[in-house]
């Protein structure tokens, strides 16, 4: 038995970009309460937001396929893996640098 995590592979190991299936076991149709919790607090509401900016530009921009996000403290990185699955966005740790990276997939939406 392997008790060792599994590091999520990208669904496409070219080195072209392209998209990616959507992994995320469930849509989210309404608002996470960890993120409802969030918009209560003025600090964590103005990261959010600027997150959402992120995202959007991100998804808007067709010649990027992944975001990289600087190295930040673990409850920012839980921050992007709750919001990504509202765009649709695959999510993943990069432990190395202590950062995350969303990818587009086919499913990405605003």
């Amino acid at each position: 038995m392997n008790y060792y995590p599994t590091i999520q592979q990208p669904f496409y190991t070219s080195t072209q970009p392209s998209l990616q299936a959507f992994n995320d076991e469930v849509v989210p149709t309404e608002p996470d309460e960890f993120i409802l919790d969030l918009l209560k607090k003025p600090q964590e509401r103005l990261f959010l937001l600027k997150l959402e900016l992120e995202f959007e530009a991100f998804i808007k921009d067709k010649q990027r396929f992944r975001l990289d996000f600087p190295s930040m403290n673990s409850y920012q990185r839980l921050m992007i893996h709750k919001l990504a699955p509202y765009y649709k966005l695959n999510h993943f740790h990069d432990a190395m640098r202590k950062g995350v990276y969303v990818c587009k997939t086919f499913i990405t939406e605003l």
